[in-house]
């Protein structure tokens, strides 16, 4: 019997690194330039996990950037 909240399917939480990646790049126009550009090298430099690199490839450009609209206009 699987345990609750032990799905196969289930999401695996962010690392902080990862976290600290995308709130730096929300405000710092440089970094999500880079990070949009080249998310494996930011990947690398940030410390990611390869998974963690990977799914920064992944990464939705345009929802991205309309979260950096909202913070930056509310």
């Amino acid at each position: 019997m699987q345990e609750p909240n032990q799905n196969s399917d289930a999401r695996q939480v962010p690392s902080r690194h990862l976290t600290d990646l995308l709130g730096k790049a929300l405000l710092d126009r440089e970094l999500c330039d880079r990070l949009l550009a080249d998310p494996e090298a930011i990947g690398r430099e940030f410390g990611l996990t390869p998974a963690e690199a990977q799914a920064l490839k992944r990464l939705d450009c345009q929802k991205f950037e309309a979260a950096i609209a909202r913070l930056r206009w509310g």
